[in-house]
C-alpha cells in the first residue's frame, strides 16, 4: 500500500514588520497536532483537507503531521519555528518509510535564523525520506524559491489566482503528479527562470495577466511540460531569495524545463510594468476622496493591510478623512482589542473621548483621540469569504462613529473579504462618500459593482509599497522596479 505524510506549516513573514510572530499566534489560529480532520475548511487549509481525502478515495494509507498556520507579521521566533519544524520532522520519523511527502506550505516564512524556512524543512524531509520518496509542495505566488527548494521537492506547484481561489485545484494538480510519480509513469525535472522583479501582480485586473496564465495552463501537459507556475515574490521581506521566478517542471527532460521556464519567464518581464498594481498616493487620493460622486470611492490602504505583515492599526486615512471634512464615511477593519473592550465596558450609546489605534509598533503611526459614540457591539463576529467556505473569525466587535465617520473595529487582525462586512454590522454602503478598507487588492472584484473607483493608497505605514523608500540590504540586485531593466530586454 502506498504510505503518504501530510503536514502544514505556513505565514507570510513581513521583514520590515517590528513585531515578531511567536508560537502562540500558529496556535491561537490554525493548530493541529492531530490530524486535519474536524479543522475548519478555509482557503489556507483547503490543500492538506483536498490531499487526506484524495489519497484515502486511492486506498493510500495517510500519516499526518503537524497542520500550523498564524496570520502574516513579523519574522517568526527562532524557537517557534524550530519547535514546529521538529515536530513535524518526528512525526515523520516515527512514520516509518513513505512513498510521498505532501507539503501545505506559504513560501514566505521568515524566521530568526532561517531567511528560506520553506527551503530548510524541505531539505531537512529530503535528508530523512531519501531519494526514493516523491515529495509535493503546493506555495502562495507571493513567496520566495531558488534552487534549494526546487533541488528537494520533486514537484512544487504555485497558485495560479490573485485573489487566491485556486486552493483546491493546484492540490489535486500536486496530489495527480505526485501519485504519477509514485507509480513511476513521470519522471519530474524542474528549472527556475529569475525575472529579476518585484511588486505586487494581480492576476484579475485588466491587463496582460489573465492571457498569460490562460497559456501557462494551456502549455500544461503538452510537448512534456508537467507543470508551470509563476511566483511573484513577496515585496515586503529583505531576503536574498526574493523577487519573482517562473518555474517550470518536464518530464524527464530538463532542456525542455529550462526553454519553458525561460520563455515565459522573459514574457512575463517584458509585460511587468503593465501588469504591476498602480500605486495612488496618499495626498492624491486624499484630493479624489473630496469629489462627490453617484457612488463611493473606494480607498484600499495598501501599507495597512494585515495580509502583508501590518497590523493593522493606523489612523492617517481615517485623520485625513476628518480633516478634509468628509463625513459620509466607514472605514474597516480597526485591529484595536483595548478599544473594543473600552466600547464594551461603555455600551452601545455611550458617548465619550477614546484613542483609536497607532498602539502596536513603531510604523502603527500617531493614535487619534476623538469623541466617539457606540453604535454596534457584537460577541464572537464573523464575516464571509469569496470562496464560501467556513467563515472568518473576528473576534469581538465594535462600530463607533466619530466626526460622522462609522469605525469598525475588532479583537483580531484580518482583512475586508466582502462588502457584506459592512452591511452585516450596521453600516451602509450606498449612501457613503469614501469606503476604506485595510486591503491590498483581494476586494477588487467583489466590491467593483457598488464603487464608482478604487484607488490603491500608497498611505504610510508597514507595508510601504513604495518600493524605493523601504530599507532593502540583502535584496538581490539588480531588481525592478529598484533598477530599471535587469535582464535588459526593454532596449530589445
Amino acid at each position: 500500500m502506498t504510505r503518504v505524510f501530510v503536514a502544514t506549516l505556513g505565514t507570510e513573514t513581513n521583514t520590515f514588520a517590528n513585531f515578531p510572530t511567536g508560537l502562540a499566534q500558529f496556535q491561537g489560529y490554525f493548530w493541529s497536532e492531530d490530524g486535519i480532520d474536524g479543522m475548519p475548511s478555509s482557503h489556507t487549509s483547503a490543500p492538506s483537507h483536498t490531499w487526506v481525502r484524495m489519497a484515502r478515495a486511492a486506498g493510500w494509507e495517510v500519516v499526518e503531521g503537524l497542520h500550523a498556520r498564524a496570520r502574516p507579521s513579523g519574522t517568526v521566533t527562532r524557537a517557534a519555528y524550530e519547535h514546529m519544524r521538529d515536530l513535524i520532522l518526528d512525526k515523520l520519523a516515527k512514520a516509518g518509510p513513505v512513498d510521498a511527502v505532501l507539503l501545505n506550505l506559504h513560501g514566505a516564512m521568515v524566521a530568526e535564523g532561517y531567511d528560506d524556512c520553506e527551503g530548510d524543512l524541505v531539505t531537512r524531509v529530503r535528508a530523512m525520506t531519501g531519494p526514493g520518496a516523491r515529495i509535493g509542495v503546493i506555495l502562495d505566488p507571493h513567496g520566495h524559491i531558488d534552487e534549494v527548494l526546487i533541488g528537494a521537492a520533486d514537484i512544487v506547484v504555485i497558485l495560479k489566482t490573485y485573489p487566491h481561489i485556486d486552493y483546491e485545484e493546484r492540490a489535486e494538480e500536486v496530489f495527480d503528479l505526485i501519485a504519477r510519480s509514485v507509480a513511476g509513469e513521470i519522471t519530474p525535472v524542474s528549472a527556475l527562470f529569475d525575472c529579476r522583479s518585484m511588486g505586487i501582480f494581480p492576476l484579475t485586473r485588466p491587463g496582460p495577466m489573465p492571457a498569460f496564465i490562460a497559456d501557462l495552463q494551456a502549455a500544461e501537459g503538452r510537448d512534456g511540460i508537467l507543470s508551470l507556475s509563476l511566483n511573484h515574490g513577496f515585496p515586503w521581506a529583505d531576503v536574498p531569495n526574493a523577487g519573482a521566478k517562473m518555474l517550470a517542471i518536464a518530464d524527464g527532460d530538463q532542456a525542455v524545463a529550462e526553454r519553458a521556464a525561460r520563455a515565459f519567464g522573459e514574457r512575463f518581464y517584458d509585460c511587468r510594468a503593465e501588469a504591476a498594481l498602480p500605486f495612488t498616493p496618499f495626498d492624491a487620493a486624499m484630493a479624489e476622496a473630496a469629489v462627490v460622486g453617484d457612488k463611493p470611492l473606494l480607498l484600499a490602504d495598501l501599507a495597512d493591510q494585515t495580509g502583508s505583515g501590518a497590523p493593522g492599526d493606523t489612523t492617517h486615512i481615517l485623520r485625513a478623512l476628518i480633516e478634509a471634512g468628509i463625513r459620509r464615511a466607514a472605514i474597516a477593519i480597526f485591529w484595536d482589542p483595548l478599544a473594543v473592550g473600552v466600547c464594551f465596558d461603555a455600551g452601545v450609546g455611550a458617548r465619550f473621548r477614546m484613542r483609536i489605534g497607532g498602539k502596536f509598533e513603531p510604523y502603527s503611526g500617531p493614535p487619534l483621540d476623538a469623541e466617539a459614540e457606540v453604535l454596534l457591539l457584537r460577541r464572537d463576529a464573523r464575516q464571509a469569504q469569496q470562496t464560501g467556505s467556513n467563515s472568518l473569525a473576528l473576534g469581538d466587535v465594535a462600530v463607533i462613529r466619530v466626526e460622522g465617520i462609522e469605525v469598525l473595529m475588532a479583537t483580531r487582525r484580518v482583512g475586508v473579504f466582502v462588502p457584506e462586512l459592512f452591511e452585516d454590522h450596521g453600516i451602509t454602503i450606498a449612501d457613503k462618500q469614501v469606503i476604506a478598507i485595510k486591503n491590498l487588492y483581494k476586494h477588487t472584484d467583489v466590491f467593483a459593482p457598488l464603487v464608482r473607483k478604487q484607488l490603491y493608497v500608497a498611505a504610510p505605514g508597514t507595508s510601504n509599497p513604495n518600493w524605493h523608500e523601504l530599507p532593502f540590504r540583502r535584496l538581490p540586485r539588480p531588481m525592478w522596479p529598484l533598477d530599471p531593466d535587469p535582464l535588459g530586454r526593454d532596449r530589445a
